[in-house]
């Protein structure tokens, strides 16, 4: 993949929702190259445009893709020394124990791990859902006025996860949700960075997605696009125990996935796929009953709405520590989004 090196900066780059100014600023970095210009709204979003041949009387497509991802926040300090948190966004405590962590202060991390009471020392070995009191976070250091001089109430927490590479274009990271997508959209801007265009192309890099699509609202409001289309991860369900009449037949390294869905306008779906069909890429169907989760929820009611799209990449084992993503999958939804901005 061309734009192998930002996959492997940006993914390790901390952007728990309502801390995506480190994403923020290296985003801006990559794209002012292929935009005329850059602005960010009041609470952190990056909007990033390209205009068309005649600005005034062209359409405007806005693209969206969160740059914010689930982590945890610093809410006290023990007097021993230890770290309480609390979760940004949907963590699942059930895989923190034993993790390695990054807090991050100002431009410091400090290390540390997630230490839990051993299952040995659990009354018959219980193995009950955990509450967050149940955890904590060690640093290596026992005294609470030392710790202090470290890290502060409210800084914010995320897994320590390096990059790997794995066989068939696939990588494992924290946070494929949604580096993966604004990787996609980076790439989709490098592809069309030389076509004279008919119509406005905006690109939003969002904030606090993971919290309640905040960042897709104030986005919204100030573009007023004409189209908007969303790109963000879908489950895959090519592993044990997924109930795939349930959630659909999604797999890694098979294309995008091009939903239908209530909050989708049917002929913007119709036309990735048509697209999809045209390039000779695969793509992959997907059932969404009532909303799809993603920022497309907040940007089709917001003002007078707009018309909707969805393209997402298949990610294993989302909202855990470690997720699975295929850069060939990137790749793709990147081509087919840069067609569809070359024929409106």
């Amino acid at each position: 993949m061309k734009f192998l090196g930002i996959v492997k900066s940006l993914f390790q780059l901390a952007s728990p929702s309502g801390y995506e100014e480190t994403i923020a600023k290296a985003l801006k970095e990559y794209v002012t190259n292929y935009v005329d210009s850059i602005a960010e709204d009041a609470i952190g979003n990056l909007i990033c445009t390209k205009y068309g041949k005649d600005p005034q009387t062209n359409k405007t497509i806005m693209l969206v893709a969160h740059m914010d991802e689930i982590g945890m926040m610093v809410t006290y300090i023990e007097e021993s020394g230890y770290i309480r948190f609390t979760r940004i966004g949907g963590v699942d405590l059930m895989l923190l124990k034993g993790r390695n962590v990054k807090i991050i202060h100002g431009d410091k991390e400090i290390l540390g791990v997630i230490g839990a009471t051993p299952i040995h020392m659990r009354r018959n070995g219980n193995n009950k859902d955990l509450e967050e009191s149940d955890l904590w976070i060690d640093i290596g250091i026992t005294d609470k006025e030392e710790v202090e001089r470290l890290i502060s109430i409210g800084d914010c927490i995320v897994i320590d996860a390096p990059l790997v590479d794995l066989p068939n274009q696939l990588i494992s990271s924290r946070a494929c949700d949604n580096k993966a997508g604004v990787v996609s959209l980076i790439r989709m801007l490098d592809l069309i960075k030389d076509d004279a265009l008919g119509n406005n192309i905006v690109v939003v890099f969002s904030v606090q997605e993971e919290v309640g699509l905040r960042g897709a609202k104030t986005a919204t409001y100030s573009v007023s696009p004409d189209v908007c289309i969303a790109v963000d991860v879908a489950h895959a369900t090519d592993y044990p125990t997924v109930n795939k009449s349930k959630y659909g037949d999604v797999r890694i390294g098979r294309g995008p996935v091009i939903p239908a869905g209530s909050d989708l306008t049917p002929c913007i779906q119709k036309e990735l796929k048509k697209i999809s069909q045209s390039l000779g890429l695969d793509y992959q169907l997907l059932a969404l009953s009532g909303c799809s989760g993603t920022d497309i929820n907040a940007v089709q009611v917001t003002k007078a709405g707009c018309a909707t799209g969805l393209i997402s990449i298949p990610c294993r084992y989302m909202h855990s520590p470690v997720e699975v993503v295929s850069l060939s999958d990137i790749e793709n939804v990147a081509q087919i989004l840069a067609e569809f901005c070359r024929q409106k």
